[in-house]
């Protein structure tokens, strides 16, 4: 067993609703993961967010779990005050040879310099700062009839695992549900769940990509985005899932 331990800054611009931004946490626990394997790829990372995150700072703990010939297990956690806010699990691999299968393509969608930016309220979304928005279609409280929202985006400054920065852009969107609704409600997320395909590894964080979410079921205040992020040649960089509590309506 090998355990790291360190503490992070979480600068109170990257706020949320009432907490730290959900997608920044998973990544710096997902940094620390993989500083336990260096060199290996992060294939996986399923994370628990226990509670919210209203300091700025986070003390990180990793543990080795498991380190493999194919793959390798670390868990992290983060602590904020007297509290354990997070719990996360992380897979590392590294490439071989096998079969290969056509990834999810993306969609038509106009190029980024066709269109406008998009800024979110700093009051309500103060992350929000931190990404450039070009939309497709819906934006949040737009009252559409899809629980679907579509953008380009880009990280202002990424971190420097890529992998991490992937994770960080798969959360930057609304919650889907939003796209059909004209008022905010406190949708979080309680579980994410982030898949990495090879590009991952190397993409330019600090390019812009291509992000979807959308609702893929909403009953008795629970719901599930999924979500998937491309780069700008139409590469599939990586897929999620994210089960959320609906707070209000």
């Amino acid at each position: 067993m090998t355990v790291l331990a360190d503490v992070e800054r979480v600068d109170e611009s990257w706020r949320s609703w009432t907490g730290a931004h959900g997608g920044l946490l998973a990544g710096i626990a997902l940094e620390h993961a993989g500083r336990l394997v260096p060199g290996l790829p992060a294939r996986a990372v399923h994370v628990s967010f226990l509670s919210a995150v209203r300091s700025d700072e986070v003390r990180v703990s990793a543990d080795l779990v498991k380190s493999g010939r194919s793959s390798s297990t670390v868990t992290a956690r983060l602590e904020a005050g007297d509290k354990l806010a997070l719990l996360a699990t992380a897979t590392f691999g590294g490439g071989d040879t096998g079969p290969d299968s056509p990834a999810l393509a993306l969609p038509p969608v106009p190029d980024v310099n066709d269109l406008a930016p998009f800024t979110l309220p700093p009051g309500l979304v103060p992350f929000a700062q931190h990404i450039e928005f070009r939309p497709v279609g819906s934006v949040p409280l737009s009252g559409g009839d899809s629980p679907v929202l579509t953008s380009w985006v880009r990280l202002v400054a990424p971190p420097a695992r890529p992998e991490s920065a992937a994770t960080v852009l798969l959360d930057v969107l609304a919650p889907a549900l939003y796209a059909t609704r004209t008022t905010p409600v406190p949708i979080p997320t309680v579980e994410l769940a982030v898949h990495f395909t090879e590009a991952a590894h190397t993409f330019p964080a600090a390019d812009w990509a291509f992000a979807r979410i959308h609702t893929e079921h909403a009953t008795a205040g629970w719901c599930v985005d999924a979500s998937e992020l491309w780069t700008r040649d139409g590469t599939l960089i990586a897929t999620a899932r994210q089960t959320r509590r609906i707070l209000a309506v």
